[in-house]
């Protein structure tokens, strides 16, 4: 096993880790965990990086380097060598198979056609995953995530940020996946900029808009905070809760499984005057899109073949 840490900007002495190098007789693939200063932990596995190089980048007259994960000459993921605190080289464990590229895979409120009738499609959202750093609260429970730019029937660009939660139970050989949708802390650090027209449609003309409620106190704050959460069956109230789904190591193994979460609960995506967001408070101004059958795949959906 390589362990490299790295503590100056200078990567004269950097070894380059060999990926593929490591195959466990129980077909664990090797990975390559490299630690970031940003408190993140990427995973390189081996079955998607062939090979590690670095080149010099000047920029405003200052050289930098950058670190390239390579799968073939396509490059992966490239990060600059004076963010990284360390590399290791080892199996990949059940938790760190969470890492990496997956898709986001739903069906966003449809609108109606020309002749009214409401139609809808499947999106699928890319979605990069990195972990926690080792040694901290957070490390072996989450997966953060990060969304680029979410799916908007206006074409505005949004990007977001959530958790996954993982458990796994040795005893009973299976774990768990959920997606943490929380009240408490907006997906993005940019609040919305849509105006009344961009909220979810439902019918012709009109919009999931509800506006600032007379019952908010304080009246409008201004913002327009974002926030994934889903509705309450008892209670019908929009608030943050976990959805969850089971899996295996034998789902781990199968790039073509189909993570899919609590299909009773659809993820809304809101916004809202305050941190935190609260339905009992009125603050919320209104729902910018409805996403049903949410699922987690590493790979883009395709639909599936007529059988004849």
């Amino acid at each position: 096993m390589h362990s490299l840490l790295i503590r100056t900007l200078s990567i004269a002495a950097l070894t380059l880790l060999p990926a593929g190098a490591i195959v466990a007789q129980d077909g664990t693939v090797g990975r390559t965990a490299i630690t970031l200063l940003n408190g993140t932990q990427e995973i390189m596995p081996d079955t998607t990086v062939a090979r590690f190089s670095y080149n010099p980048v000047s920029d405003g007259g200052l050289t930098t380097y950058r670190l390239n994960a390579l799968s073939g000459d396509h490059v992966v993921r490239s990060l600059r060598t004076d963010s990284i605190v360390e590399l290791t080289y080892g199996p990949m464990s059940r938790y760190e198979h969470f890492a990496g590229i997956w898709w986001l895979v739903a069906s966003p409120n449809g609108e109606p056609n020309e002749q009214g009738i409401m139609v809808t499609e499947t999106v699928s959202v890319p979605v990069h995953a990195v972990l926690p750093a080792p040694g901290t609260p957070d490390y072996g429970h989450y997966i953060y995530c990060h969304i680029d730019s979410m799916p908007h029937r206006s074409g505005l660009k949004v990007s977001a940020d959530f958790k996954l939660h993982y458990t796994y139970d040795e005893a009973l050989g299976r774990g768990t996946i959920a997606m943490v949708l929380d009240d408490s802390q907006p997906i993005s650090d940019t609040e919305y900029a849509g105006d009344a027209t961009t909220y979810a449609y439902f019918a012709p003309g009109q919009t999931w808009y509800m506006g600032v409620s007379d019952q908010h106190q304080g009246g409008d704050t201004g913002h327009r905070y974002m926030y994934f959460v889903s509705q309450n069956i008892d209670t019908q109230q929009l608030e943050g809760m976990e959805i969850a789904t089971t899996w295996t190591d034998a789902d781990q193994q199968d790039l073509e499984h189909e993570y899919r979460f609590a299909q009773q609960y659809q993820i809304y995506w809101i916004a809202a005057l305050d941190i935190p967001y609260s339905n009992a408070e009125h603050d919320e101004v209104g729902i910018i899109d409805i996403f049903a059958s949410p699922r987690l795949m590493r790979h883009a959906w395709h639909k599936p073949l007529k059988q004849p």
